[in-house]
């Protein structure tokens, strides 16, 4: 039988509705050295590849970043076929649903939110960066989007909302909740030194 994950609440508020988790994945460091063990195996059959948006998937190359310049890695179909992939596609589905448990009743969401899209694996690095954007209109059915940020240890890589004025600098271990609209456009800042990495994925309310 499931058992619904007990619900977590946010360290802090800002922006109106972005809701700041810290120390919400215990041990990320262990986290990452696992992500470096199977993706470094030429055998695991596990890779990142060059991350696109719709507009640079129309070119046909599969290379071609005109808007977010980082590596993409799909967790839950890897966990498909890799065991540690499989746990870190689990856990992430634990740790957001239990604090977006508590996110919808803060924020007053009527709708059922659910999961309808896989999880991503994001990796930051020299100089690699997304800019300006916000994840879903209505029409693309997105409502909230979780960010799971596995470790501090580089320089730059923060989270900017334009329209707020609002920047955040990732702690290992944060999770971050915030409307998908186009309120809540956001810059990932260019990593200028070392490595970042980052789950996400959008929660759906139709």
């Amino acid at each position: 039988m499931y058992i619904v994950p007990k619900q977590i609440n946010p360290t802090e508020i800002v922006g109106g509705s972005i809701a700041i988790y810290e120390n919400a994945w215990q041990n990320p460091e262990k986290t990452i050295e696992e992500i470096e063990l199977v993706t470094n195996d030429v055998n695991s059959g596990v890779r990142f590849i060059p991350s696109q948006t719709k507009d640079d998937q129309l070119t046909g190359d599969p290379t071609f970043q005109s808007i977010r310049t980082n590596y993409d890695l799909d967790v839950t179909g890897s966990g498909k076929m890799n065991e540690s992939f499989r746990k870190i596609n689990n856990r992430f589905f634990e740790i957001t649903s239990s604090a977006v448990q508590g996110y919808t009743k803060i924020f007053g969401l009527d709708e059922n939110i659910m999961f309808r899209e896989n999880f991503n694996l994001l990796k930051y690095s020299g100089g690699q960066s997304y800019h300006a954007h916000y994840d879903g209109g209505t029409g693309t059915g997105r409502s909230v989007s979780p960010i799971l940020y596995l470790n501090d240890q580089y320089s730059g890589g923060e989270i900017e909302f334009v329209n707020f004025g609002i920047t955040i600098k990732p702690k290992a271990g944060m999770l971050i909740i915030f409307p998908s609209n186009y309120a809540y456009r956001h810059i990932a800042h260019p990593v200028q030194s070392g490595t970042k990495y980052a789950i996400v994925t959008w929660l759906h309310d139709r």
